[in-house]
């Protein structure tokens, strides 16, 4: 199942990763994928890379399945009835012996004939519960029904850091052996782009009306991404005489009206572009265009775009909260301060330190690339196992 929409960003470019790894591994290991999505726009990217992908949409009766297993009694009359929803009616008339969630959907909760793998990114409403968009209206409490059913239920459980697995098993005692670690990769379109086309490059920054040297956030408008502090920074190096361009791109999930509004307080419109949401194709200019990527989210402890910046050489400005994932390819900063993230973006310009963080960059990247193959290669051994268990229970 890829079920998140292209807008949603690295949250659809890490399982489209994770899906055509998986095309690979079944042409390699003889078994067959099907993949699902409820967009008509995903079977489309899919269909560039090879893959005729599966249109499934949620039915009305799906979501009153979903609002029913919430509520909670409801689950003895199904068990009762042996009822199945028409998501797991669906998959069940495909052949489907296992399904794979690349990201952590709420459609598990569906399943109660199939055993499922779970992708759980994060467990940020936990870390920070302070923010609206993990907290308000219910949301808190639907994602512990999520994580905690998906974790203890799940026949394999999918993170990208092993503090994760910690966490997890603290938090919903989550087996820890049925867990693995596969680290985030760079969007495939980032690292695939040719770093010699500068033409195409250009094209890219001229269709925005942008010029190289640009400090560079790709992130949707969330609260949680901080673009409060980022501003701060900027007005503050502007106060010392250092006007620096700042070029934003991403989708407005509610926080955009306040970014805005900050932006002409601090004074700041002339320096900056808010380009919204771009094509995936377009990231890698735009990587390359900038002097930095600068990223203050509050939420990881893992996050993509630093990943696409090592994959193109561009500098990295990063919290410190996430420095188990940066190491030393990144400049450090308190994300709750304007002034530490104002001093980190001055210390790029001090001499060697670009190509310092390039060299790091691709050793930091090189290892998480080692890192993703044993975590494969480990994912394949247990659906080896999964697959001879799966056979003793059919008829």
């Amino acid at each position: 199942m890829l079920e998140q929409a292209i807008e949603v960003g690295g949250g659809f470019q890490q399982p489209l990763n994770d899906v055509l790894w998986l095309r690979d591994w079944a042409t390699e290991s003889g078994n067959e994928i099907i993949v699902y999505s409820p967009y008509e726009q995903t079977l489309t990217v899919l269909k560039n890379f090879g893959i005729d992908a599966r249109l499934l949409k949620f039915r009305a009766i799906d979501y009153a399945f979903l609002f029913l297993k919430y509520v909670g009694p409801f689950d003895l009359v199904q068990i009762a009835l042996r009822l199945k929803s028409p998501f797991e009616r669906a998959l069940v008339r495909d052949g489907i012996d296992v399904v794979h969630f690349t990201s952590t959907s709420k459609r598990h909760l569906l399943l109660h004939q199939l055993p499922f793998i779970i992708t759980i990114f994060d467990g940020c409403h936990r870390d920070a519960p302070e923010f609206p968009e993990v907290r308000a209206f219910g949301e808190f409490e639907r994602r512990e029904i999520l994580f905690g059913l998906a974790s203890m239920k799940a026949v394999l459980v999918v993170v990208n850091a092993p503090e994760l697995i910690d966490d997890l098993c603290r938090r919903y005692a989550m087996e820890r052996e049925r867990a693995v670690c596969i680290p985030f990769s760079p969007s495939t379109y980032v690292s695939k782009s040719a770093h010699d086309d500068r033409a195409a490059d250009e094209a890219v920054l001229r269709k925005y009306r942008l010029e190289p040297g640009y400090l560079f956030y790709p992130a949707q408008f969330w609260p949680h991404k901080n673009h409060a502090t980022l501003l701060a920074a900027l007005a503050l190096l502007r106060e010392q005489g250092r006007a620096e361009r700042l070029v934003l791109c991403g989708s407005d999930r509610g926080g955009r009206e306040k970014v805005d509004k900050a932006i002409i307080s601090h004074g700041l419109s002339e320096q900056i572009s808010i380009i919204g949401f771009v094509e995936s194709a377009e990231l890698g200019a735009l990587y390359r265009g900038a002097a930095a990527l600068v990223m203050p989210s509050y939420f990881g402890p893992t996050n993509l775009p630093p990943l696409e910046a090592w994959a193109v050489g561009t500098p990295v400005i990063y919290p410190e909260a996430f420095k188990a994932q940066a190491g030393d390819a990144a400049i450090l900063f308190d994300y709750d301060d304007p002034r530490s993230l104002a001093d980190a973006i001055m210390s790029l310009r001090a001499e060697g330190t670009r190509e310092r963080l390039r060299h790091a960059g691709e050793k930091r990247l090189q290892q998480f690339a080692e890192e993703t193959e044993s975590g494969r290669k480990q994912f394949a051994r247990r659906m080896d196992r999964l697959k001879h268990r799966l056979a003793l229970t059919q008829r």
